[in-house]
């Protein structure tokens, strides 16, 4: 059986597919059996900061709102319908509101968020398909501390595919992305553990758990679309599955708020693989090469840039070249071996610009911290076997 992962994020069994064809071709109006959210909104009234994050089971949006009741509008696969109906008002906050007294006689009032994700039912205009989505938004949530202790799964089937890592901050929950999806296409026949994927969550941490990145081949079908390798990687951001370019699936970013960052410290420890391999040929005869004398690397590195209208987001393209960028820190004294190596690393301007005090407060500007087991791994290269643990990464911000 073999599992296909569109460029929306949708997971889809390809055997499934050829028989809605083959049904087709005997009824020409045959219903659709497509069960998808394919696009959200808050309405008129509600800022969303960034495009929404929508994948197989879940979807995200980042917000601009102090509102608590808030009322999704979905876009959807044709004839398809959604229990609650579109534009029902949904309670997405709870808040807390928390008063302090100062030594001057005055208070000051703060209100505490806590996320409460609602969950919405998809089903297929034959009736025949349900599909179940949590909602989660994200409001004005931009995190210091990155623990790598908390991971939830990504479903296929109704049973856990590969781990997704996060953490949560100001009651709300902020995924990192990664390229699991993307390998999930090229892992589906062998029936993977969560530790044969190329991001996975491994015991032994700086505190607690930690964060597991490793290169690994991804066989024939992968080598077929020019992807022959898949390096183990982190980012802030989201993975949307590109076949035709793969780079462009990784949109790098979340919301940066009201504050800029100074410089980014955690801890590593990296194994290089044996033997370093490039991508070589064209489409259709993809293959790779040993790099004589070539050791492979890895990259940890944190961005800010800002978002505009031609480009809401950095992808894999154009993450080293955006002119975008403003701020970047990169750990650059690179060591390999058994034991935790700890890094603090300043972030410095970039393309001449600086923060825009106005721009930031209207949430312009994205953050994503980047973490690869290969540091070529975005141009299909690198030696099978990397391995990258990162723990403990921590934001200071000015």
């Amino acid at each position: 059986m073999f599992y296909v992962i569109t460029n929306t994020g949708k997971v889809a069994v390809a055997c499934a597919v050829l028989a809605l064809s083959l049904s087709s071709c005997i009824k020409e109006e045959a219903l659709n059996a497509e069960a998808d959210i394919t696009g959200v909104s808050l309405g008129e009234n509600q800022q969303l900061l960034r495009e929404p994050v929508i994948n197989n089971n879940d979807v995200t949006l980042f917000a601009n709102t102090s509102d608590s009741i808030l009322a999704p509008v979905f876009t959807l696969t044709e004839g398809a319908t959604i229990s609650p109906a579109s534009g029902t008002p949904r309670q997405f906050f709870k808040t807390e509101r928390q008063l302090t007294a100062n030594d001057d006689g005055t208070v000051d009032t703060t209100y505490l968020y806590e996320s409460t994700p609602q969950t919405y039912t998809v089903t297929s205009q034959n009736g025949q398909w349900k599909k179940e989505y949590t909602v989660n938004i994200v409001n004005n949530a931009t995190p210091s501390d990155f623990h790598f202790d908390n991971v939830r799964y990504y479903e296929f089937g109704g049973k856990p595919a590969f781990q997704i890592f996060y953490e949560t901050v100001g009651g709300n929950r902020i995924d990192w992305g990664s390229g699991n999806a993307g390998a999930m296409v090229t892992l589906a026949q062998s029936n993977p553990s969560f530790s044969d994927y190329p991001t996975s969550q491994a015991d032994n941490g700086v505190s607690g758990k930690c964060a597991k990145l490793t290169t690994i081949s991804t066989g024939a079908l992968g080598t077929m679309f020019g992807a022959p390798i898949a390096a183990g990687n982190l980012f802030l951001g989201s993975f949307v599955v590109n076949m035709q370019d793969m780079p462009a699936s990784t949109h790098f970013g979340i919301p940066l708020h009201n504050t800029v960052p100074s410089s980014i410290t955690g801890y590593y420890k990296y194994q290089p693989g044996p033997e370093y391999r490039r991508l070589t040929g064209s489409a259709g005869s993809y293959g790779t090469e040993v790099v004589p004398g070539k050791t492979d690397d890895f990259a940890i590195y944190a961005i800010v840039y800002e978002v505009t209208a031609d480009a809401p987001y950095v992808d894999g393209n154009t993450v080293m070249t955006s002119k975008n960028i403003v701020l970047r820190a990169e750990v650059t004294n690179h060591k390999a071996g058994n034991e935790w190596v700890k890094f603090d690393v300043p972030f410095v301007q970039q393309n001449g610009k600086t923060i825009d005090q106005q721009k930031l407060e209207n949430g312009q500007y994205n953050i994503a911290i980047v973490l690869s087991s290969s540091a070529d791994g975005a141009s299909f290269s690198g030696a099978i076997g990397s391995t990258l643990y990162v723990d403990e990464i921590h934001l200071n911000y000015e």
